[in-house]
């Protein structure tokens, strides 16, 4: 009889156990994910960048154009960018993806009727290694 309390004793506390999982199976996969997603942070950071730098060359190309219209139907350049909106650009495209004010200027002589520039990530333009130069963002691809 001791030894069939003994077997109906441990059949009932198996019975209490819950299956789960530990603290420390818990705090392993958090680490791990975790890591996981500080790696994925690192490779996916530079493409954000490099899609702002395309869209924003891709939007210098659309502004030109748009200068290149309003040139042909008014026989000379727009004072600002703001003459082109709404007839020529639609609002909100004289910035760029870092939601800067293109910088404008009309050069007449110059090697260029018109500079047009993003301050680039820094959002300054007096750093030149980052600025986008429509005249020449297609030599530095």
């Amino acid at each position: 009889m001791n030894c069939e309390l003994q077997r109906s004793y441990r059949s009932r506390s198996h019975l209490w156990a819950r299956p789960g999982f530990s603290l420390v199976e818990i705090v392993a996969v958090v680490v791990i994910i975790g890591i996981l997603a500080a790696g994925a942070a690192v490779a996916i950071l530079p493409q954000v960048e490099k899609a702002r730098v395309n869209t924003t060359k891709n939007s210098m190309r659309t502004v030109k154009s748009a200068i290149s219209t309003y040139m042909v139907e008014k026989s000379q350049a727009p004072a600002s960018l703001s003459a082109l909106v709404p007839d020529f650009l639609e609002l909100g495209s004289t910035v760029d993806a870092w939601k800067t004010p293109y910088y404008f200027a009309v050069t007449p002589g110059g090697a260029h009727p018109y500079q047009l520039i993003s301050a680039g990530k820094d959002q300054d333009l007096t750093t030149v290694s980052d600025n986008i130069d429509l005249w020449t963002m297609e030599l530095t691809e």
